[in-house]
């Protein structure tokens, strides 16, 4: 909806056409139509002021980058300056709106305003704001008889104004209605088509997953017992009951084994005895369900004095590494001291050395013999846990860099930074493979997908994005967290996507649909720090975060709504709550024999 300026019959359209051409060689014509507008908000009555105050923000961005582009940096950063503290004091969320104002702040001409990612959103966007049927009117009668068509051009240009019927609502009234922000709102136009793409989210045929079901399809033949439970014959009905039963679960692991998909890109072979050792843990692993919980195993570091950053477990848990504020990497053989079962002498971790800021990234290899680490130097080291040295150091990054994955393969990994980019490598070549860039700040998170095409990654930016490593480009968009992503982790089978927040929320998110079929807001009370998914058909989620407790949740129930929304029945059920008493989760994981791990530096509290 746009405002129109009504012509006066005595008047005519031409005098307000001429001050409107005059005003707009005019640059302090701007700030005085803005603070015009602004006053009379701000002495509006408290029943419509919280609506009103909407429109300020879109006008104000728009009148600062109008001077600019009219050569006026003097009285666009004056007007910058008597504003943004009133703006950023009165947002929802305080830190992103100073962050959107500090980023226009450091625009002074022109120029600038193409390479500015803030400015360059405000343009692209109709910036949406909600208004009663009244306080559209009031808006309306005051912009004409004061005759500011300045403002009255951004709002036509810029702003796309909703008037809906009823009382002027309070934004404190409506919690489920976001903020708008710059940035979200531009991404908003790229979304729809992003989310259209299809994907190819079939497990690999050269897993060794596959080799282990059709080494067991192989072996088993139906069993028909010869009594029943009571130690009766069983009836020729009976059995043959069972043998169908037994022959469709059959099929079923061989239609399964059918739905698996040829790489689409290069992969290494297999080391030598690694192919035996996963068949073997395979072959002990154990079901879990809701009904059968998996035993855990909690590492709490002591003595850390708040300096451990980051904690990463091979996968068969044998080694356990942390990161450090001190810039170095510590790794903990564990395996020795179970079998040793007796208390240790002093600190048995091996300590790597070699970044020059803090470490806050780990990721081990499959087969656990490589072990990658990502620090504020911004630079990614290979370290081998054979020799126990640096092999190689990966730059390309220019801020730090906050995590790295590898990939459940091996040879490929991925790096996320405070450059607001994502980056894959090989671990055979210096430079990167891709850069994947779309993210509107630091990219915080980094997984991948289990067929080894796709990465995933969590942002600042409280979005959540699908990469292709084939291309280098964003195949899904997820948007609805409403704080920085903390945590990703994928479904064994490559369908969901799981997402903590900094709030202590938690999502489930359906990647061939591009839907959230799930959501928790408070499944912590603070960050979600970890997630993890266990192995196997009926796969359960643990979650740690920064409030001391371990969780375990149901992945099963009831999908989103027709309307895309999540059901109120979540599908997300926690099952069982570990707390730690003082120590933050910082990771969670399972082995591949479906044990489960977790760490944290114990944190105690100053009295």
């Amino acid at each position: 909806m746009t405002l129109a300026p009504q012509p006066d019959p005595k008047k005519g359209l031409v005098k307000d056409l001429i001050y409107y051409l005059t005003a707009e060689e005019d640059p302090a014509k701007y700030t005085k139509s803005f603070d015009r507008l602004a006053t009379w908000v701000d002495n509006s009555l408290d029943q419509y002021k919280p609506e009103l105050r909407r429109i300020l923000y879109p006008v104000f961005i728009h009148t600062f980058l109008e001077l600019v582009e009219r050569g006026a940096p003097g009285e666009a950063a004056q007007l910058m300056n008597r504003y943004k503290k009133q703006f950023g004091d009165n947002a929802a969320h305080p830190s992103k709106m100073r962050k959107q104002l500090d980023d226009l702040q450091g625009i002074s001409q022109k120029p600038q305003i193409a390479t500015n990612r803030t400015a360059q959103a405000a343009r692209s966007m109709r910036y949406p704001v909600k208004l009663s049927t009244y306080s559209f009117e009031l808006l309306t009668h005051f912009m004409q008889a004061h005759r500011l068509a300045l403002p009255l051009g951004i709002m036509n240009e810029h702003v796309n104004l909703q008037v809906v019927q009823g009382k002027p609502a309070k934004l404190e009234h409506e919690p489920e209605e976001e903020e708008v922000s710059l940035l979200t709102g531009h991404m908003q136009e790229d979304v729809s088509a992003t989310n259209q793409k299809p994907l190819l989210l079939g497990l690999l045929r050269v897993m060794v997953e596959e080799k282990f079901e059709e080494l067991q399809a192989a072996k088993e033949s139906p069993d028909i017992p010869e009594v029943d439970e009571d130690g009766k014959p069983l009836t020729k009905k009976a059995r043959t009951a069972l043998l169908r039963a037994a022959e469709k679960e059959k099929e079923k692991r061989l239609s399964a084994a059918s739905d698996r998909i040829e790489p689409q890109v290069p992969l290494p072979p297999m080391p030598e005895g690694l192919e035996a050792e996963l068949l073997e843990d395979l072959e002990s692993r154990i079901s879990l369900s809701d009904a059968a919980l998996p035993s855990a195993v909690f590492y709490t570091f002591v003595n850390t004095h708040q300096s451990l950053n980051c904690v990463s477990f091979s996968s068969d848990g044998a080694m356990i590494a942390g990161g450090f504020a001190d810039s170095s990497v510590r790794v903990y053989d564990a395996s020795k001291r179970a079998a040793n079962g007796a208390k240790p002498q002093g600190d048995e971790a091996i300590v790597l050395r070699g970044h020059s800021r803090p470490v806050y990234g780990l990721d081990f290899s499959m087969d656990s013999r490589l072990l990658l680490s990502s620090s504020g130097d911004g630079t990614v080291r290979l370290w081998s846990t054979d020799l126990f040295a640096n092999l190689v150091a990966y730059r390309g990054h220019t801020f730090p860099v906050w995590d790295v994955a590898m990939c459940g393969q091996g040879h490929y990994f991925a790096s996320v930074s405070a450059d607001r980019t994502a980056r894959v490598w090989s671990t055979e070549r210096a430079q990167p493979l891709r850069t994947l860039v779309g993210h509107h700040s630091d990219v915080s998170m980094a997984r991948w997908h289990p067929n080894c095409h796709y990465v995933a990654t969590g942002s600042h930016d409280r979005t959540v994005r699908l990469w292709d490593v084939r291309d280098g480009r964003s195949q899904r968009i997820l948007v609805g967290h409403r704080a920085a992503i903390t945590s990703l982790e994928f479904s064994s089978d490559g369908s969901t996507l799981y997402s903590g927040d900094e709030d202590g929320c938690m999502s489930a998110w359906d990647l061939s649909q591009a839907k959230r079929l799930h959501h928790v807001p408070a499944a912590h009370s603070g960050p979600v720090w970890s997630l993890a998914t266990s192995h196997g058909s009926s796969a359960l989620l643990a979650s740690g975060g920064a409030d001391n407790t371990l969780r375990l949740w149901s992945v099963s129930g009831s999908p989103a709504g027709q309307d895309g929304q999540p059901s109120s029945a979540s599908g997300l059920k926690q099952l069982q709550s570990y707390p730690t008493k003082a120590t933050p989760v910082f990771a969670v994981k399972f082995t591949r024999r479906n044990l489960l791990l977790g760490s944290g530096a114990l944190t105690l509290r100053k009295k």
